[in-house]
């Protein structure tokens, strides 16, 4: 699946949903490539409420033809890499495959997400944002064709932002994404979720703070200094992801030590 491909069907599916007045955020490996990071991109993954989740399922599951490219109903839940309980990343509460569409030989699919499982820490996404506009979007969200948020396309790096001014694809912006993995990265310490939330942590750090698209004092207190402290080296990345876990709440239990 290509870029173009890629954001014609991100904003085809979000445009289905917010016509249910049912919110949605870009999410997974197609968001990062749309921060600049180098990243193959196999499914088109989305983040809607809880509350909607349901009916979010219904409008893509009943349309699969109807998008910009047709889906399919998964042929073998109990095989799928999508949903496999190996896979390094938690799995999508729902997904259709693409037709036709594969990506390192794995069928690229599109997938929901709740907002419980991913951007919790957020206000719940309500209708208002099933009409985005620029203006009135809240500062933690953007459009993905904003390119105050977003980086242009480069050579070698990710998509950037995407070509459509008129999408209404949102996307939550580099700080929101950073602290995103930062308390998934808590929340799944010993995990193999989280084993792979550190190196998609590390490729912000990269990617994205390096070339100038991270505004790190934006980051609520103590993230940003937690991010400093592993941006630097200062401390060691087992400390710091204790810390990280003080800091949102978890239990730090004795075996975490060692």
């Amino acid at each position: 699946m290509s870029d173009r491909e890629g954001e014609q069907l991100a904003d085809s599916l979000a445009t289905a949903l917010n016509a249910a007045g049912i919110p949605c955020v870009l999410w997974g490996h197609c968001l990062l490539s749309a921060h600049g990071v180098p990243t193959y991109t196999a499914a088109i993954d989305l983040v809607v409420p809880d509350a909607e989740f349901a009916a979010a399922r219904e409008i893509l599951a009943t349309n699969c033809a109807n998008f910009t490219q047709p889906l399919f109903a998964c042929p073998d839940p109990t095989t799928c890499p999508k949903i496999s309980p190996t896979r390094p990343h938690p799995p999508s509460a729902f997904h259709l495959h693409i037709q036709g569409a594969t990506s390192h030989l794995v069928t690229s699919a599109v997938c929901l997400f709740l907002q419980s499982e991913t951007l919790w820490f957020l206000p719940p996404f309500d209708a208002s944002l099933a009409s985005p506009r620029a203006h009135q979007l809240p500062r933690y969200l953007a459009l993905a064709s904003d390119r105050t948020a977003l980086p242009p396309y480069r050579i070698g790096m990710g998509r950037g932002v995407f070509d459509n001014n008129q999408t209404v694809v949102l996307v939550p912006k580099s700080h929101i994404l950073l602290e995103a993995l930062m308390r998934i990265m808590a929340r799944e310490l010993g995990k193999r979720c989280g084993d792979q939330a550190v190196q998609t942590f590390s490729y912000i750090e990269l990617y994205v703070d390096r070339d100038g698209f991270l505004d790190v004092d934006l980051l609520p207190l103590p993230f940003g200094k937690i991010y400093k402290n592993f941006k630097g080296g200062v401390v060691p990345v087992k400390d710091c992801l204790l810390k990280l876990r003080r800091a949102v709440g978890i239990a730090v239990e004795p075996n975490m030590y060692r």
